[in-house]
């Protein structure tokens, strides 16, 4: 059976979706909006971490569509474990996330941490959760400069992901511009650590064998620093579309896959557009 499924998320020019009365969005005309991309960096063992997890999902409360959410699993708080009970067994951590980690320093900053769109605030790249709200309110008001669609198709006799990520251009732009695209699962129960002085709701703290774990990196289709689609001075209405294919291991529930595809500015690193898609 083949399922296929197409996402480009649209609004009123100049606003921005809310949370009305339990909905997120507004059937409003059709242009594009932007996009945030917020990295958590995080780790099972990190006691810290779920509230940065928790600080991500009222982010996409608020701002809805807007927000993008990847959350990848680093450092020494990601490292595997050999207990009786097998807790903290699961590999969490992909090569793109080590490359990540090596390029921005990460982890060695303590986790939780992240990035917004990998722009600034207060002078910091690399952010505690606590100013991830700082850097999306900054960003959240703009207008696209870059349109993503992607249209996923899903082979389910060969677990087999087909993704073609279309991005246009909506303004004049300078620059090298790089679109990645990366597989994310959702909803994936393991054990996480909790420190009793940062709990969160729904769980207890200590080793929280039934943990969910939200948005988790799993792999890149084309490496982790991904594609040229533009270079020099991009004009307004430039479109490039690229196709993906990738098989899925059998321990990844598609249903709860998705595809995430984000441009940045090579010299910069900032993210100008992300979007996301399920697989199915």
């Amino acid at each position: 059976m083949l399922f296929v499924i197409t996402s480009c998320d649209k609004i009123e020019q100049g606003a921005f979706l809310e949370d009305t009365e339990g909905k997120c969005g507004q059937d409003l005309p059709s242009f594009p909006i932007r996009k945030i991309l917020i990295e958590d960096y995080t780790g099972h063992y990190c006691g810290n971490c779920p509230k940065a997890a928790e600080t991500a999902e009222s982010l996409k409360e608020i701002y809805c569509d807007h927000i993008v959410t990847i959350a990848t699993h680093v450092g020494f708080f990601a490292a595997t474990q050999s207990n009786a009970d097998s807790s903290y067994a699961y590999d969490f951590t992909t090569a793109m996330g080590d490359e990540l980690d090596t390029q921005f320093k990460i982890s060695t900053q303590g986790l939780p941490r992240g990035m917004v769109n990998r722009t600034e605030v207060d002078n910091k790249l690399v952010l505690a959760y606590a100013a991830w709200g700082t850097g999306v309110d900054a960003l959240v008001g703009l207008a696209p400069d870059i349109d993503i669609d992607i249209e996923n198709s899903y082979n389910a006799a060969t677990r087999t992901v087909t993704t073609e990520v279309e991005s246009e251009f909506l303004n004049n732009l300078a620059g090298t511009f790089n679109v990645v695209v990366v597989i994310t699962e959702d909803s994936i129960v393991n054990w996480q650590n909790i420190y009793p002085f940062n709990p969160v709701p729904g769980y207890p703290t200590g080793d929280v064998e039934n943990y969910v774990h939200r948005h988790v990196l799993r792999s890149s289709f084309n490496s982790t620093w991904g594609e040229e689609i533009a270079k020099g001075d991009v004009v307004a209405n430039t479109t490039t579309t690229k196709t993906y294919t990738m098989v899925l291991p059998d321990e990844w529930v598609e249903d709860r896959c998705s595809v995430v595809a984000y441009v940045y500015e090579t010299s910069s690193n900032e993210v100008v557009q992300a979007e996301d898609s399920k697989v199915k």
